[in-house]
């Protein structure tokens, strides 16, 4: 059973958006536009939260020969949204 140490929760939760991010990951693989689109920030912002989560290891990034760079959660990260909705 994997559980949720308090570094990481407090991480999760101390961001604003950190978990929604997850959330939509688990859904589907998105660029950061999308993500800043949906959740009506900016790139920036959303290139950050994203940052944030891959250096924990929770999204991976994935580019597709061009310019572009998809995110997508990990199994750690599916496994820490999980955690944290209970």
């Amino acid at each position: 059973m994997f559980l949720l140490n308090l570094e990481t929760l407090a991480f999760l939760k101390d961001g604003k958006y950190r978990i929604t991010v997850l959330r939509m990951l688990s859904d589907s693989p998105k660029l950061p536009s999308e993500i800043a689109y949906e959740l009506n920030i900016s790139r920036v912002s959303a290139s950050r939260i994203l940052k944030a989560l891959k250096e924990k290891g929770m999204v991976e990034s994935h580019s597709n020969g061009s310019r572009a760079v998809v995110y997508s959660i990990t199994e750690e990260g599916l496994l820490a949204l999980k955690e944290c909705l209970k």
